[in-house]
């Protein structure tokens, strides 16, 4: 696909409004859709593109303006193909450059289509109106994908835990709600009762492609599905914390046996309350407002509209709404990204690029991709790839087994005051910063409300992501997911201020923050944060340190309702609590020796551990002065816990202090446990404030209070 590009051995000569005159001016470029091509970029005579805009922005540098600024008036501006500021397209960088709404009014970068009214159209052709639940088939409407000018209808593919990601396929969008892939049932999954064949397991090196083959029961839906070859399902089919999407190959309605095309990634089991799924893709069960089905063969879209229908949109650009590489000083601000089945924001090599109180939603991706991902060799395969630009990919996995990739995100970029929520697979993904030598990358994501972002996968796809060295999130609402808010590689990172609630909401053996399996991943900072409304009814944890994780400092935070566990060590060293507040959670914390025993193959001589140890040259500075510990790891017993001391701690209702041995989590003399009231500000509404009165300042002694008032998301004018 051609890709938007300045087309500088073209520019024309153009009147450009400014804010004064001469040198060091301000020079403010003006955009509307409805405006012309050859206008001069005037308030009164607006440009109608950002192509045209950016093209006149170049020709200014040459006067050495302090600054140049493009503004959008309000409207909806079409993007057939991907916006690109780059150094390769044009963009010098010489001069800042601003991107802006005009004051208060709502410019919109959209990926897609707006469908017009009269495309709405009843189903004529009644032999597959016949499909449809009488109740609600003369409530059906069809668009014609053609007739609405959608050239790419996409494909549905496998997705999930360890798999690559990918655009979206179409999606529609309804009074801005995203629409749903029929799916039976609406809600909720089915148990996978028995296991026939669990089917080739690609996690485990089978890679004959085998489907899995498993019963179902009690229902008889699934017999008034005629094509059920072109039906996929979803769900947990082996652990809780893996979801995955396979195409069915058959159904035997009398029997209750599902066969699928090809295998799950650690293939199918039961017993366990998560094994279920959820059949999609599927005419007969449009049933309630907002489903849809595309039928590939006529390229028609069939949807059930609500009452109160408005707008009616389709996605359609798979490639990023907006890429910037190599470029710097660039600020993009009230802005509005939406309706693309890939990501919102491409970034690669940026140095100082702001990105403030932009809206990102109803996206397939991610919001904002700071680095170079990994195109895979084969879609359905999380191994191998090549690094590439504007994609995602295989970036997760190939982090995992190249800890120090460098993804080329840049340094001292930030991302403020944004609204991300209805995107497909996570938030903010960031890197930043060097492994090798621990050259901090400074780039930050700062208040900003993330939430309901993982609509399409479920796991490991994060409100922010964040990797490399000295990256920080703070001032962060992020809420209303299944899994993991944030997901944690790399060095020195500073998480504070943020508040993390309702997540890990379905699945099981997850933490709201999350970070493990490479103890040179060290020198985290977790403060002033509030963990609460964690998990669903699986376990799960609010600070997971994950299988030998080490050397972050979790202190002054406050945990309520915080999962199962409230800080989960699994097995891992130099982890202190300090300071922090754990109110009703069954466990304060938890800790094992897991390195001792199921999980004792990360220590292998040449193994895991080992490798990722030596990549980083451990025993060398700059590691072995800023992590002192580090040096002596494998001297130090590393199967065995240590200095995990739980400190200055108050711990109200909370049924047991820790899950685990005692010894492995040193809990010192000056915690403080109670099942009342200790003095909070207003305990039954949640203010966790200590008053004056409490008597916490005297039971723990040096205790300092927490600044609630500071965190989360803040309001700003």
């Amino acid at each position: 696909m051609r890709t938007i590009a300045f087309k500088l051995t073209v520019l024309c000569l153009l009147l450009i409004t400014c804010v004064s005159a001469g040198a060091q001016s301000v020079i403010s470029i003006y955009v509307r859709p409805d405006g012309k091509t050859d206008a001069a970029g005037s308030i009164k005579d607006p440009v109608n593109s950002l192509l045209q805009a950016l093209v006149i922005a170049e020709t200014k540098v040459p006067k050495q303006p302090k600054s140049i600024e493009i503004i959008l008036r309000e409207g909806t501006y079409f993007l057939s193909n991907t916006l690109e500021i780059t150094k390769n397209s044009g963009w010098t960088s010489k001069v800042p450059l601003t991107i802006k709404a005009y004051k208060n009014e709502k410019a919109v970068l959209h990926g897609g289509k707006i469908i017009k009214p009269e495309l709405l159209k009843q189903v004529t052709d009644q032999q597959y109106a016949s499909r449809f639940l009488p109740e609600v088939r003369n409530k059906i409407r069809q668009i014609s994908l053609d007739d609405a000018g959608i050239a790419n209808i996409g494909k549905l593919r496998t997705f999930g835990f360890s798999r690559p990601m990918a655009p979206a396929w179409l999606e529609i969008f309804v009074n801005g709600t995203p629409g749903i892939l029929a799916r039976w049932p609406n809600h909720g999954t089915v148990p996978i009762v028995n296991v026939i064949d669990t089917g080739s397991i690609p996690r485990w090196g089978d890679k004959s492609n085998r489907g899995g083959t498993f019963t179902y029961a009690g229902t008889n839906r699934p017999s008034r599905w005629k094509n059920p070859e072109k039906a996929w399902i979803s769900g947990y089919f082996m652990w809780g914390y893996a979801d995955d999407a396979v195409q069915l190959n058959k159904i035997d309605t009398a029997e209750k046996i599902i066969n699928t095309k090809g295998p799950a990634h650690y293939g199918f089991g039961n017993g366990k309350p998560w094994r279920a799924w959820y059949a999609y893709n599927l005419p007969e069960e449009i049933d309630t407002a907002g489903e849809y089905y595309v039928d590939q063969d006529t390229r028609t879209l069939y949807f059930m509209p609500p009452d109160n229908m408005g707008k009616v949109e389709i996605s359609e650009l798979e490639t990023p709404l907006l890429a910037m590489e190599d470029v710097n000083d660039i600020t993009l601000k009230n802005l509005y990204f939406t309706c693309g089945r890939g990501m919102g924001i491409s970034m690669e090599r940026t140095n100082g690029v702001k990105i403030n109180a932009c809206t990102f939603t109803n996206l397939g991706m991610m919001a904002i991709f700071m680095g170079k991902g990994v195109k895979p060799d084969d879609l359905s395969s999380n191994e191998g790839g090549t690094p590439t630009s504007r994609t995602a990919g295989n970036i997760v996995q190939y982090m995992y087994d190249h800890s120090t990739y460098d993804w080329e995100s840049g340094k001292n970029n930030g991302i403020t005051d944004c609204e991300i929520y209805n995107t497909g697979t996570g938030g903010i993904y960031m890197g930043g910063g060097n492994r090798l030598t621990l050259e901090a990358g400074n780039n930050f994501v700062e208040n900003c409300r993330i939430h309901d972002f993982n609509r399409l996968e479920k796991t490991y796809r994060p409100g922010v992501w964040v990797t490399g060295v000295g990256n920080h999130v703070s001032n962060c609402e992020i809420y209303n997911a299944p899994s993991v808010g944030i997901f944690m590689h790399g060095n020195n990172h500073l998480i504070e201020y943020n508040n993390l609630h309702h997540l890990d909401l379905d699945a099981d053996d997850m933490g709201a923050l999350y970070f493990g399996r490479n103890p040179s991943e060290q020198g985290h900072i977790v403060r002033y944060n509030y963990f609460h409304h964690i998990g669903g009814q699986h376990k799960t944890m609010a600070v997971y340190h994950d299988d030998g994780a080490c050397g972050m400092q979790v202190y002054k935070n406050v945990f309520y309702k915080a999962g199962t566990v409230a800080g989960f060590i699994g097995g891992g060293r130099d982890n202190p609590y300090t300071n922090n507040i754990f109110i009703d959670t069954k466990f304060a914390a938890h800790i094992d020796d897991r390195l001792k025993n199921w999980a004792r193959a990360v220590l292998d001589k040449d193994g895991l551990f080992q490798q990722r140890l030596e990549l980083v040259n451990y025993n060398k500075p700059p590691y072995s002065v800023q992590y002192p510990m580090l040096a002596k790891y494998w001297e130090d017993d590393p199967a065995t816990p240590k200095r995990n001391t739980f400190s200055k701690n108050l711990l109200v209702n909370i049924k047991q202090r820790a899950e685990g041995h005692a010894e492995w989590l040193p809990f010192l003399a000056d915690n403080y446990e109670t099942n009342t009231d200790p003095g909070f500000v207003d305990y039954e509404n949640g203010d966790f404030r200590l008053s004056k009165t409490s008597e916490v300042w005297k039971k723990i002694p040096g205790f300092e209070a927490i600044p609630m008032e500071k965190i989360g998301y803040q309001k700003r004018p």
